[in-house]
């Protein structure tokens, strides 16, 4: 099935729809800086600190339950299936719906997963200090290489010692096609966000460190980790522009809204804009969707990684690994809705497993995209006060 079939299902049934995991996962939550640990960003790849040692070559799967620490709905039901048929292992899955919470509950032991799923690498460093990960065995994850390359050898986890990549994006406008002229967005640019004929039809992610950062690129800056106070000044004083010009709803359900009808255009996570077909009603052509990819803009990943507390860390080893099978990622994708970060996982791909659709297929990244894009690091205390103080005042009106 399907995972636009799914939730369609699960309408019909409940009257409701629950937030859409890939929308929690993309957002991930609210993160503070991690204060002296060890981050890094594009500009200064890190080697993290070894806590410890792979565990040992050639050894079988444990056998009984993995406990896996995943988003809701964030993999296929149907892959999870096959995977415990050929390993003769029984999945269980303790479902989480923000990252800072996750963490702490690691930190504590409230949580004793043995596979994480999903976390970002603004959480890594934490798990790293905290002692609470283990590293990779590479020999039971040959699909590695089927990553992009950018994420054999990722900037936060140089030589993938504790991670393997998972899912990517990039952020972009979403827009109803039917309503709006996807010319004049591409024309347009991010100031479509500030235009006033799109007043109370429009919305923002409320995510602090996105939209912000939305305000950044539409004036022209392209440093989103700047703690320059009058560079983030001006990206409030953008914000607040945009706030008395279009009155944008500020929440993560715009993938559920502009195919809804209830909304027009939305600075969205691109994943979420690849989902949108799911929810459009029976019948409606996805042709009434459309997205812009801008040229400077957020790009990300999540990851997977195994706890040190992992009673199964074969098992875990071999889940990520199946994982990240070209054909197994397609699978899940279809699903999901996000894009696995592999090179093989191409739109013609995803078209083709009807994971995807033509008239949101500009939302996909590339190798060469994700490459460009900017990236979101932990923020120095100071600088994260003055993005909050930022975001306050633009949330405050």
């Amino acid at each position: 099935m399907l995972r636009r079939d799914f939730i369609r299902t699960m309408f019909a049934t409940t009257g409701t729809i629950a937030l859409a995991p890939s929308v929690l996962a993309a957002c991930g939550s609210k993160t503070t800086s991690s204060g002296a640990l060890v981050i890094g960003t594009p500009q200064n790849p890190v080697t993290l600190p070894s806590t410890g040692e792979a565990i040992a070559d050639g050894l079988n799967n444990e056998g009984g339950t993995m406990e896996v620490l995943n988003w809701a709905d964030y993999t296929n039901p149907e892959v999870i299936a096959d995977f415990e048929k050929a390993f003769g292992i029984t999945i269980k899955q303790t479902i989480y719906d923000n990252e800072d919470a996750a963490v702490a509950k690691l930190r504590n032991g409230t949580l004793k997963p043995d596979l994480i799923i999903g976390l970002t690498d603004t959480a890594l460093a934490r798990l790293v200090a905290g002692d609470l990960i283990q590293p990779l065995n590479h020999t039971y994850i040959p699909n590695r290489t089927n990553l992009l390359s950018g994420l054999q050898n990722p900037y936060y986890d140089q030589g993938s010692q504790y991670t393997m990549a998972q899912f990517i994006y990039g952020n972009g406008i979403g827009y109803r096609s039917d309503r709006i002229d996807g010319a004049q967005v591409a024309q347009e640019g991010y100031d479509s966000m500030w235009n006033a004929d799109y007043a109370g039809k429009l919305a923002v992610v409320d995510s602090y460190r996105d939209t912000i950062a939305l305000a950044l690129f539409q004036g022209g800056v392209t440093d989103v980790n700047t703690g320059d106070s009058a560079v983030l000044a001006a990206a409030q004083e953008n914000l607040i522009r945009l706030r008395e010009a279009t009155s944008p709803k500020v929440d993560i359900v715009s993938y559920t809204e502009i195919p809804a009808g209830n909304r027009d255009i939305a600075y969205m996570w691109g994943g979420d804009a690849l989902a949108m077909p799911f929810f459009l009603p029976e019948g409606t052509s996805s042709d009434v969707l459309g997205f812009w990819y801008p040229k400077d803009t957020v790009t990300a990943n999540d990851f997977f990684c195994v706890p040190k507390s992992s009673a199964t860390p074969v098992a875990a080893h071999q889940f990520i690994n199946y994982l990240l099978d070209v054909d197994v990622a397609i699978k899940n994708q279809t699903y999901v809705g996000y894009q696995p970060a592999l090179t093989d996982v191409t739109v013609e791909a995803m078209l083709s497993s009807g994971g995807i659709v033509e008239s949101v297929a500009d939302a996909v990244v590339t190798q060469e995209r994700y490459e460009s894009g900017a990236r979101l690091v932990s923020l120095a205390p100071e600088v994260d006060a003055l993005w909050n103080d930022v975001w306050s005042a633009f949330t405050a009106g």
